[in-house]
């Protein structure tokens, strides 16, 4: 569906101004919309999950795990597919208000497409470089919106999630260095053409919302506190979005439809996009291991 398509369906959540300032933007910030209920719900999962990583040794199908992890401080990097391991995650996905401000942001009908769980730990370790997602999991159309949640509460120096406005209106960027390797991320060069000056970073209370579309350029700095940042992140697609590729990042929810119903024909958007390596082949990690100097992962 159109931009103008969407807005023409009555808001479900979100307000109309925040409807279309995302439009404009590429991203909006959504205030706190989900109840506290919830939000004590989803801290819990996660503290519980955090807990079970203590014992596990290394990175798998569910934890990315910094290199210097233990059982006595338990560092992880990254929740890989929460509703696969928590029954309050997958309840969230489908049941919270979250399927209706995706809803309000791709039009009523609604497909789940993967989720994580990203813990900012204080220093430079989890430093996220400029990147678009679409690069990562191309689809017929640039639907697909990726809904953060913040578990706590995030302020300037905690490296909150940035975004730069109206950077989903430009051509997309391949993720490729000068050799032709997968990097996962966009190089400086064009980060200077992109006008990186502009980046918005969105802080709040626990239980703050932010919006991204997939075509948006976005990143993290370090975390110069001493606290952790939790942030869970699920994205949505509409209906009519079919992945171009393997999906590096599935899970038992991918492709079901948490809102309205299915499509019968795909919504194909004219605008290229980029293709990452074949995940089927290379396999996919998360996206520390793409971005970290000299990896294997997704080399050409």
């Amino acid at each position: 569906m159109k931009p103008e398509d969407i807005l023409s369906h009555p808001a479900r959540i979100l307000t109309q101004a925040q409807r279309e300032s995302y439009f404009e933007k590429g991203f909006v910030s959504a205030g706190s919309p989900i109840s506290g209920d919830w939000l004590d719900r989803l801290q819990a999962a996660s503290e519980e999950r955090i807990e079970a990583s203590r014992a596990i040794t290394e990175s798998n199908n569910e934890f990315d795990l910094a290199p210097e992890h233990s059982a006595e401080h338990p560092h992880v990097r990254r929740i890989k597919s929460p509703v696969d391991h928590h029954a309050t995650f997958r309840e969230f996905a489908l049941n919270s208000p979250y399927g209706d401000i995706a809803a309000d942001l791709v039009g009523p009908d609604v497909k789940f497409h993967s989720c994580k769980i990203n813990y900012k730990h204080p220093g430079a370790g989890e430093i996220v470089k400029w990147h678009q997602d679409i690069c990562f999991w191309p689809h017929t159309n640039y639907s697909p919106v990726t809904i953060g949640i913040y578990l706590d509460d995030v302020v300037d120096t905690q490296g909150p999630l940035a975004c730069l406005p109206g950077s989903h209106e430009d051509d997309l960027i391949p993720h490729y260095d000068e050799a032709d390797n997968w990097t996962g991320t966009i190089s400086p060069e064009e980060m200077e053409k992109a006008g990186v000056e502009t980046a918005e970073a969105p802080t709040g209370p626990a239980g703050s919302v932010l919006a991204l579309n997939c075509r948006t350029i976005h990143g993290s700095k370090a975390n110069h506190t001493d606290r952790v940042r939790p942030m869970l992140l699920y994205v949505y697609t509409s209906a009519d979005a079919f992945n171009l590729t393997v999906h590096p990042t599935g899970n038992k929810l991918s492709g079901e439809i948490v809102r309205g119903e299915a499509a019968r024909y795909p919504h194909l958007d004219p605008r290229p996009c980029p293709m990452p390596p074949d995940w089927s082949k290379t396999g996919y990690g998360s996206i520390f291991t793409s971005q970290e100097p000299g990896s294997a992962e997704g080399m050409m």
